[in-house]
Protein backbone atom coordinates (compact mmCIF):
# COMPACT_ATOMS: atom_id res chain seq x y z
CA UNK A 1 0.00 0.00 0.00
CA UNK A 2 1.74 3.29 -1.28
CA UNK A 3 1.51 6.48 0.66
CA UNK A 4 0.47 7.91 -2.51
CA UNK A 5 -2.48 5.73 -2.88
CA UNK A 6 -5.15 7.97 -4.51
CA UNK A 7 -7.91 8.65 -1.86
CA UNK A 8 -11.56 9.30 -3.14
CA UNK A 9 -12.69 12.69 -1.61
CA UNK A 10 -16.19 11.50 -3.25
CA UNK A 11 -19.22 11.79 -0.95
CA UNK A 12 -19.98 8.43 -1.79
CA UNK A 13 -16.77 7.08 -0.32
CA UNK A 14 -18.35 6.34 3.09
CA UNK A 15 -21.88 5.22 1.78
CA UNK A 16 -20.17 2.88 -0.53
CA UNK A 17 -18.73 0.50 2.24
CA UNK A 18 -19.76 -2.96 1.64
CA UNK A 19 -19.94 -5.72 4.43
CA UNK A 20 -18.34 -8.02 1.39
CA UNK A 21 -15.39 -5.67 1.07
CA UNK A 22 -14.92 -5.45 5.13
CA UNK A 23 -14.88 -8.88 5.09
CA UNK A 24 -12.16 -8.77 2.58
CA UNK A 25 -10.29 -6.54 4.83
CA UNK A 26 -10.05 -8.58 7.45
CA UNK A 27 -7.85 -11.18 5.46
CA UNK A 28 -5.28 -8.19 5.77
CA UNK A 29 -5.00 -7.54 2.60
CA UNK A 30 -3.34 -3.68 2.26
CA UNK A 31 -5.18 -3.03 -1.12
CA UNK A 32 -8.38 -4.04 0.05
CA UNK A 33 -7.54 -1.76 3.39
CA UNK A 34 -7.47 0.97 0.56
CA UNK A 35 -9.68 0.30 -0.84
CA UNK A 36 -12.19 0.07 1.61
CA UNK A 37 -11.53 2.36 4.60
CA UNK A 38 -9.13 5.33 3.58
CA UNK A 39 -11.02 6.22 1.42
CA UNK A 40 -13.57 7.27 3.80
CA UNK A 41 -10.46 9.51 5.59
CA UNK A 42 -11.76 12.41 3.83
CA UNK A 43 -15.67 12.21 5.04
CA UNK A 44 -14.23 11.37 9.07
CA UNK A 45 -11.87 14.28 8.73
CA UNK A 46 -14.59 17.03 7.34
CA UNK A 47 -17.03 15.78 10.91
CA UNK A 48 -14.27 16.19 12.99
CA UNK A 49 -13.18 19.64 11.91
CA UNK A 50 -16.39 20.64 12.74
CA UNK A 51 -15.47 19.49 16.64
CA UNK A 52 -11.49 19.57 16.35
CA UNK A 53 -9.35 23.23 15.54
CA UNK A 54 -5.88 21.19 15.11
CA UNK A 55 -5.09 19.02 12.48
CA UNK A 56 -3.36 16.78 14.14
CA UNK A 57 -6.13 16.31 16.85
CA UNK A 58 -8.68 15.72 13.67
CA UNK A 59 -6.27 13.44 12.04
CA UNK A 60 -5.42 11.70 15.33
CA UNK A 61 -8.76 10.49 16.04
CA UNK A 62 -9.48 9.34 12.08
CA UNK A 63 -6.11 7.29 11.88
CA UNK A 64 -7.33 5.62 15.44
CA UNK A 65 -10.90 5.28 14.36
CA UNK A 66 -9.51 3.19 10.94
CA UNK A 67 -7.32 1.16 12.81
CA UNK A 68 -10.00 -0.02 15.12
CA UNK A 69 -12.67 -0.86 12.53
CA UNK A 70 -9.09 -3.11 11.16
CA UNK A 71 -8.85 -5.16 14.49
CA UNK A 72 -12.37 -5.02 14.97
CA UNK A 73 -13.72 -6.31 11.21
CA UNK A 74 -14.79 -9.82 12.78
CA UNK A 75 -17.24 -7.73 15.39
CA UNK A 76 -19.57 -6.46 12.17
CA UNK A 77 -22.43 -8.00 12.21
CA UNK A 78 -24.63 -8.32 9.03
CA UNK A 79 -27.10 -6.37 10.78
CA UNK A 80 -25.42 -3.51 11.10
CA UNK A 81 -24.50 -0.99 8.07
CA UNK A 82 -20.47 -0.67 7.58
CA UNK A 83 -20.89 2.99 7.68
CA UNK A 84 -23.33 3.07 10.83
CA UNK A 85 -20.51 0.62 12.74
CA UNK A 86 -17.44 3.20 11.50
CA UNK A 87 -19.23 6.07 12.64
CA UNK A 88 -19.92 4.48 15.94
CA UNK A 89 -16.19 3.61 16.49
CA UNK A 90 -15.28 7.35 15.22
CA UNK A 91 -17.89 8.61 17.95
CA UNK A 92 -15.77 6.93 20.49
CA UNK A 93 -12.92 8.35 19.87
CA UNK A 94 -13.47 11.60 18.81
CA UNK A 95 -15.78 12.05 22.44
CA UNK A 96 -12.40 11.13 24.14
CA UNK A 97 -10.21 13.42 22.41
CA UNK A 98 -13.02 15.77 23.62
CA UNK A 99 -12.71 15.01 26.96
CA UNK A 100 -9.41 15.14 26.72
CA UNK A 101 -8.90 18.94 25.60
CA UNK A 102 -12.17 19.93 27.73
CA UNK A 103 -12.04 17.85 30.88
CA UNK A 104 -15.33 16.94 31.60
CA UNK A 105 -18.98 16.25 29.84
CA UNK A 106 -20.81 19.66 30.56
CA UNK A 107 -17.36 21.43 29.55
CA UNK A 108 -18.00 19.26 25.75
CA UNK A 109 -21.63 20.45 25.74
CA UNK A 110 -20.65 23.91 26.19
CA UNK A 111 -18.21 23.74 23.52
CA UNK A 112 -20.93 22.27 20.92
CA UNK A 113 -23.60 23.73 22.32
CA UNK A 114 -24.52 25.25 18.53
CA UNK A 115 -25.21 22.07 17.27
CA UNK A 116 -26.20 20.48 20.65
CA UNK A 117 -28.25 23.42 21.60
CA UNK A 118 -30.69 22.17 24.22
CA UNK A 119 -30.40 18.45 23.77
CA UNK A 120 -29.84 16.62 26.90
CA UNK A 121 -30.77 13.24 25.18
CA UNK A 122 -27.60 10.82 26.38
CA UNK A 123 -26.41 7.48 24.66
CA UNK A 124 -25.39 4.21 26.26
CA UNK A 125 -21.74 3.09 26.14
CA UNK A 126 -19.58 0.82 27.76
CA UNK A 127 -18.52 3.96 30.16
CA UNK A 128 -21.51 5.29 30.90
CA UNK A 129 -24.16 7.61 29.19
CA UNK A 130 -22.44 10.52 27.06
CA UNK A 131 -24.37 13.00 24.80
CA UNK A 132 -26.46 11.81 21.78
CA UNK A 133 -25.03 13.95 19.48
CA UNK A 134 -21.55 11.63 20.08
CA UNK A 135 -23.52 8.32 18.41
CA UNK A 136 -22.69 7.04 15.09
CA UNK A 137 -26.38 7.22 13.85
CA UNK A 138 -25.71 11.58 14.02
CA UNK A 139 -22.20 11.95 12.89
CA UNK A 140 -23.34 9.49 10.11
CA UNK A 141 -25.83 12.02 9.13
CA UNK A 142 -23.67 14.97 9.89
CA UNK A 143 -21.07 13.73 7.43
CA UNK A 144 -23.39 14.57 4.86
CA UNK A 145 -23.62 18.16 5.64
CA UNK A 146 -19.51 18.48 6.21
CA UNK A 147 -17.30 19.26 3.18
CA UNK A 148 -14.83 16.47 3.00
CA UNK A 149 -10.80 17.32 4.05
CA UNK A 150 -8.18 16.22 2.34
CA UNK A 151 -5.41 13.51 4.54
CA UNK A 152 -2.40 14.78 5.22
CA UNK A 153 0.41 12.81 3.81
CA UNK A 154 2.23 12.00 7.27
CA UNK A 155 -1.74 10.48 8.16
CA UNK A 156 -1.16 8.62 5.11
CA UNK A 157 2.30 7.60 5.97
CA UNK A 158 1.30 6.56 9.96
CA UNK A 159 -1.47 4.58 8.78
CA UNK A 160 0.19 2.71 6.06
CA UNK A 161 2.93 2.18 8.86
CA UNK A 162 0.52 0.71 11.26
CA UNK A 163 -1.53 -1.49 8.93
CA UNK A 164 1.56 -2.98 7.58
CA UNK A 165 2.86 -3.47 11.25
CA UNK A 166 -0.49 -5.31 11.99
CA UNK A 167 -0.03 -7.52 9.18
CA UNK A 168 3.51 -8.45 9.60
CA UNK A 169 2.52 -9.02 13.40
CA UNK A 170 1.07 -12.52 11.82
CA UNK A 171 4.69 -13.89 10.90
CA UNK A 172 7.05 -12.20 13.95
CA UNK A 173 8.51 -14.21 15.81
CA UNK A 174 6.61 -15.89 18.97
CA UNK A 175 7.25 -14.87 22.58
CA UNK A 176 8.26 -17.56 25.65
CA UNK A 177 4.34 -18.50 25.83
CA UNK A 178 3.17 -17.85 22.16
CA UNK A 179 1.98 -14.85 21.29
CA UNK A 180 3.53 -12.96 18.34
CA UNK A 181 5.42 -9.76 19.06
CA UNK A 182 4.97 -6.35 17.73
CA UNK A 183 7.58 -5.85 14.95
CA UNK A 184 7.74 -1.73 15.55
CA UNK A 185 8.76 -2.77 19.17
CA UNK A 186 10.61 -5.89 18.37
CA UNK A 187 14.68 -6.22 18.30
CA UNK A 188 16.48 -9.53 17.03
CA UNK A 189 18.94 -9.43 20.01
CA UNK A 190 16.16 -10.41 22.17
CA UNK A 191 15.82 -13.60 19.75
CA UNK A 192 18.21 -15.97 21.78
CA UNK A 193 16.88 -15.02 25.42
CA UNK A 194 12.91 -15.44 24.10
CA UNK A 195 13.95 -18.83 22.40
CA UNK A 196 15.18 -20.39 25.56
CA UNK A 197 12.70 -19.06 27.64
CA UNK A 198 10.15 -20.68 24.86
CA UNK A 199 11.99 -23.87 25.32
CA UNK A 200 12.16 -23.73 28.98
CA UNK A 201 7.96 -22.80 29.01
CA UNK A 202 7.07 -25.26 26.44
CA UNK A 203 9.30 -28.53 28.32
CA UNK A 204 7.34 -27.22 31.80
CA UNK A 205 3.67 -27.04 29.71
CA UNK A 206 4.47 -30.17 27.81
CA UNK A 207 5.55 -31.97 31.47
CA UNK A 208 2.04 -30.29 33.16
CA UNK A 209 0.18 -31.62 29.62
CA UNK A 210 1.44 -35.44 29.41
CA UNK A 211 2.35 -36.28 33.53
CA UNK A 212 1.22 -33.71 35.80
CA UNK A 213 -2.59 -33.13 34.74
CA UNK A 214 -3.81 -35.97 33.67
CA UNK A 215 -2.80 -37.41 37.36
CA UNK A 216 -3.99 -34.03 38.96
CA UNK A 217 -7.14 -34.79 36.80
CA UNK A 218 -7.61 -38.50 38.01
CA UNK A 219 -6.98 -37.82 41.99
CA UNK A 220 -9.86 -34.87 40.74
CA UNK A 221 -12.29 -37.06 39.36
CA UNK A 222 -12.01 -39.36 42.60
CA UNK A 223 -12.59 -36.01 44.85
CA UNK A 224 -15.82 -35.40 43.05
CA UNK A 225 -16.90 -38.89 43.21
CA UNK A 226 -16.35 -39.05 47.32
CA UNK A 227 -13.86 -42.15 46.87
CA UNK A 228 -11.32 -43.04 48.85
CA UNK A 229 -8.55 -40.44 48.88
CA UNK A 230 -10.48 -37.41 47.96
CA UNK A 231 -10.72 -36.18 51.06
CA UNK A 232 -6.41 -35.44 51.23
CA UNK A 233 -6.80 -33.61 47.86
CA UNK A 234 -9.34 -31.40 49.54
CA UNK A 235 -6.59 -30.82 52.12
CA UNK A 236 -4.56 -30.17 49.89
CA UNK A 237 -6.13 -27.49 48.27
CA UNK A 238 -7.20 -29.18 45.14
CA UNK A 239 -5.67 -28.62 41.51
CA UNK A 240 -6.95 -25.47 40.25
CA UNK A 241 -6.52 -26.70 36.69
CA UNK A 242 -9.07 -29.94 37.10
CA UNK A 243 -11.20 -27.62 38.99
CA UNK A 244 -11.47 -24.59 36.22
CA UNK A 245 -11.76 -27.75 33.54
CA UNK A 246 -14.82 -28.97 35.32
CA UNK A 247 -17.01 -26.06 36.06
CA UNK A 248 -15.68 -23.78 32.95
CA UNK A 249 -17.66 -20.53 32.89
CA UNK A 250 -19.18 -21.07 36.07
CA UNK A 251 -15.85 -19.55 37.45
CA UNK A 252 -16.59 -16.41 35.48
CA UNK A 253 -18.34 -13.70 37.48
CA UNK A 254 -19.39 -10.30 36.05
CA UNK A 255 -17.66 -7.13 38.06
CA UNK A 256 -18.18 -3.77 38.09
CA UNK A 257 -14.04 -3.14 37.74
CA UNK A 258 -14.24 -0.23 40.08
CA UNK A 259 -15.45 -2.16 43.43
CA UNK A 260 -12.44 -4.02 42.75
CA UNK A 261 -9.69 -2.18 45.58
CA UNK A 262 -7.15 -4.68 46.73
CA UNK A 263 -4.90 -6.82 45.10
CA UNK A 264 -2.73 -9.49 46.17
CA UNK A 265 1.43 -8.86 46.94
CA UNK A 266 2.65 -12.41 46.73
CA UNK A 267 5.88 -12.11 48.25
CA UNK A 268 3.84 -10.36 51.26
CA UNK A 269 0.84 -12.68 51.73
CA UNK A 270 3.30 -15.67 50.49
CA UNK A 271 6.85 -15.24 52.29
CA UNK A 272 7.69 -18.92 52.20
CA UNK A 273 8.95 -18.73 48.21
CA UNK A 274 7.40 -22.67 48.29
CA UNK A 275 4.63 -22.26 49.39
CA UNK A 276 4.52 -19.27 47.00
CA UNK A 277 5.15 -21.35 43.73
CA UNK A 278 2.38 -24.26 44.80
CA UNK A 279 -0.59 -21.76 45.42
CA UNK A 280 -0.66 -20.93 42.05
CA UNK A 281 -1.75 -24.79 41.31
CA UNK A 282 -4.47 -24.53 43.97
CA UNK A 283 -7.48 -23.38 44.17
CA UNK A 284 -8.30 -23.40 47.70
CA UNK A 285 -5.59 -21.18 49.77
CA UNK A 286 -4.99 -21.53 53.38
CA UNK A 287 -3.02 -19.27 55.76
CA UNK A 288 -3.42 -15.63 55.95
CA UNK A 289 -2.54 -14.40 52.85
CA UNK A 290 -5.85 -12.08 52.56
CA UNK A 291 -4.38 -9.84 55.49
CA UNK A 292 -1.91 -8.38 53.53
CA UNK A 293 -3.08 -6.74 50.23
CA UNK A 294 -2.42 -3.62 48.73
CA UNK A 295 -4.69 -0.93 47.28
CA UNK A 296 -4.50 -1.29 43.94
CA UNK A 297 -4.62 2.65 43.05
CA UNK A 298 -1.03 2.20 44.72
CA UNK A 299 0.29 -0.49 42.23
CA UNK A 300 2.77 0.78 39.45
CA UNK A 301 0.43 -0.37 36.80
CA UNK A 302 -2.61 1.68 37.71
CA UNK A 303 -0.43 4.81 37.83
CA UNK A 304 1.46 3.51 34.76
CA UNK A 305 -1.71 4.24 33.12
CA UNK A 306 -3.57 6.93 34.71
CA UNK A 307 -0.57 8.54 33.66
CA UNK A 308 -0.66 7.80 30.22
CA UNK A 309 -4.07 8.50 29.24
CA UNK A 310 -4.02 11.60 31.46
CA UNK A 311 -1.20 13.12 28.47
CA UNK A 312 -3.27 10.69 25.77
CA UNK A 313 -2.70 14.32 23.63
CA UNK A 314 1.04 14.39 23.87
CA UNK A 315 2.57 11.26 25.16
CA UNK A 316 6.03 12.56 25.78
CA UNK A 317 4.64 14.77 28.65
CA UNK A 318 3.92 11.96 30.52
CA UNK A 319 5.89 11.00 33.41
CA UNK A 320 6.35 7.00 32.02
CA UNK A 321 7.80 9.06 28.75
CA UNK A 322 10.50 10.31 30.91
CA UNK A 323 11.09 7.35 32.75
CA UNK A 324 11.74 5.24 29.85
CA UNK A 325 13.85 7.89 27.88
CA UNK A 326 15.66 8.29 31.33
CA UNK A 327 16.89 5.02 30.63
CA UNK A 328 18.06 5.09 27.35
CA UNK A 329 20.11 7.64 28.13
CA UNK A 330 21.44 5.82 30.55
CA UNK A 331 22.67 3.00 28.49
CA UNK A 332 19.80 0.58 30.15
CA UNK A 333 16.59 0.62 28.16
CA UNK A 334 13.50 -1.06 29.09
CA UNK A 335 14.00 -5.14 27.80
CA UNK A 336 10.90 -7.23 28.11
CA UNK A 337 11.38 -10.28 26.53
CA UNK A 338 8.52 -12.21 27.80
CA UNK A 339 6.80 -10.00 25.32
CA UNK A 340 9.36 -9.06 22.72
CA UNK A 341 10.13 -5.98 23.36
CA UNK A 342 13.04 -3.46 23.83
CA UNK A 343 12.34 0.58 23.95
CA UNK A 344 16.21 1.74 22.60
CA UNK A 345 14.68 4.54 20.74
CA UNK A 346 12.40 7.36 21.22
CA UNK A 347 10.31 6.50 18.24
CA UNK A 348 9.86 2.70 20.18
CA UNK A 349 8.97 4.52 23.22
CA UNK A 350 6.60 6.62 21.53
CA UNK A 351 5.15 3.21 19.54
CA UNK A 352 4.61 1.72 23.23
CA UNK A 353 2.61 4.32 24.47
CA UNK A 354 0.71 4.68 22.22
CA UNK A 355 0.12 1.35 21.61
CA UNK A 356 -1.58 1.07 25.46
CA UNK A 357 -3.42 4.23 24.26
CA UNK A 358 -5.38 2.25 21.30
CA UNK A 359 -6.14 -0.30 23.64
CA UNK A 360 -8.26 1.82 25.91
CA UNK A 361 -9.71 3.19 23.01
CA UNK A 362 -10.81 -0.36 21.69
CA UNK A 363 -12.20 -0.48 25.61
CA UNK A 364 -13.89 2.31 25.56
CA UNK A 365 -15.47 1.85 22.37
CA UNK A 366 -16.30 -2.21 22.29
CA UNK A 367 -15.91 -2.74 26.21
CA UNK A 368 -14.14 -4.91 27.84
CA UNK A 369 -13.13 -8.17 25.89
CA UNK A 370 -12.72 -11.21 27.66
CA UNK A 371 -10.28 -12.72 24.86
CA UNK A 372 -8.16 -9.78 25.14
CA UNK A 373 -5.23 -11.02 26.71
CA UNK A 374 -4.02 -14.97 27.17
CA UNK A 375 -5.60 -15.39 30.45
CA UNK A 376 -9.20 -13.87 31.81
CA UNK A 377 -8.73 -11.35 34.13
CA UNK A 378 -8.00 -13.51 37.72
CA UNK A 379 -9.28 -12.96 41.15
CA UNK A 380 -9.51 -14.56 44.92
CA UNK A 381 -12.00 -14.56 47.44
CA UNK A 382 -11.03 -13.54 50.86
CA UNK A 383 -11.76 -15.31 53.75
CA UNK A 384 -14.80 -12.57 53.95
CA UNK A 385 -16.15 -13.12 50.40
CA UNK A 386 -14.69 -9.83 49.13
CA UNK A 387 -12.50 -10.22 45.48
CA UNK A 388 -8.99 -9.48 45.50
CA UNK A 389 -7.06 -9.31 42.35
CA UNK A 390 -5.05 -11.96 41.32
CA UNK A 391 -1.95 -10.85 39.02
CA UNK A 392 -3.57 -12.24 36.20
CA UNK A 393 -4.65 -8.80 33.45
CA UNK A 394 -3.34 -6.34 35.81
CA UNK A 395 -3.11 -3.46 32.98
CA UNK A 396 -6.48 -4.17 31.21
CA UNK A 397 -7.46 -4.19 35.06
CA UNK A 398 -5.96 -0.84 35.64
CA UNK A 399 -7.41 0.05 31.90
CA UNK A 400 -11.09 -0.97 32.81
CA UNK A 401 -11.33 1.14 35.98
CA UNK A 402 -9.50 4.43 34.19
CA UNK A 403 -11.72 4.43 31.71
CA UNK A 404 -14.83 3.75 33.92
CA UNK A 405 -15.82 0.43 31.88
CA UNK A 406 -18.93 -0.91 34.26
CA UNK A 407 -18.52 -4.37 33.88
CA UNK A 408 -15.75 -6.69 32.80
CA UNK A 409 -15.81 -10.85 33.37
CA UNK A 410 -13.42 -11.63 35.92
CA UNK A 411 -12.21 -15.57 36.63
CA UNK A 412 -12.32 -17.07 39.97
CA UNK A 413 -8.85 -18.60 40.57
CA UNK A 414 -8.54 -19.14 43.92
CA UNK A 415 -10.53 -19.03 47.16
CA UNK A 416 -9.58 -18.42 50.69
CA UNK A 417 -10.16 -22.10 52.71
CA UNK A 418 -12.32 -20.46 55.45
CA UNK A 419 -14.65 -19.30 52.70
CA UNK A 420 -14.70 -22.73 51.20
CA UNK A 421 -15.29 -24.64 54.34
CA UNK A 422 -18.04 -22.03 55.41
CA UNK A 423 -20.03 -22.10 51.76
CA UNK A 424 -19.50 -26.12 51.30
CA UNK A 425 -20.47 -27.05 54.88
CA UNK A 426 -20.65 -31.22 55.22
CA UNK A 427 -20.62 -31.47 51.24
CA UNK A 428 -18.37 -33.61 49.85
CA UNK A 429 -16.93 -33.74 46.08
CA UNK A 430 -19.52 -32.67 43.44
CA UNK A 431 -22.05 -31.08 45.97
CA UNK A 432 -19.52 -29.42 47.47
CA UNK A 433 -18.66 -27.99 44.63
CA UNK A 434 -21.91 -27.06 43.51
CA UNK A 435 -22.46 -25.61 47.32
CA UNK A 436 -19.42 -23.25 46.80
CA UNK A 437 -20.39 -22.37 42.70
CA UNK A 438 -24.46 -21.41 44.05
CA UNK A 439 -22.36 -18.54 46.67
CA UNK A 440 -20.24 -17.23 44.30
CA UNK A 441 -23.03 -16.46 42.10
CA UNK A 442 -24.95 -14.66 44.80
Amino acid sequence: MASNDKISTTPASVDGLSSDGLSSCHDKDTAVFGRQLKPCLPRLLGVAARFLEQPRHREAVCRDTLLLAWRNLSMLDSDTAPSQWLYSIFASRLHNQLLALHGTQLAIRQHVSVMAAEDTATVDSPTGPRPALFSGSRLLAMSHQQPDMAPSQQLLHELNDLVRAEIEQRNAPLTPTGERVYPPLYDPALRYRMLRSRVAFRLKEGFKRRLGRPFEDLWFERWLDNKPGGAQLENQGLPRRSVEAYLGSRLNLEIDPSTLRRGLDYPASFPNRTQRRKVSNLFIWPSDWDLKTPELAETPRQRFIEDIWAHRLDPTASTAYQNLMHRIEQGKPLRLHHQGILLDTESRVIGYLERYLLYMEDMSCFGFKSGMGKDPLGIAIDRHGEVVKTNKGLHRLAMAQTLGIRRATMRVRAVHQLWWNRHKGSAQGKRALQNVIEALAS
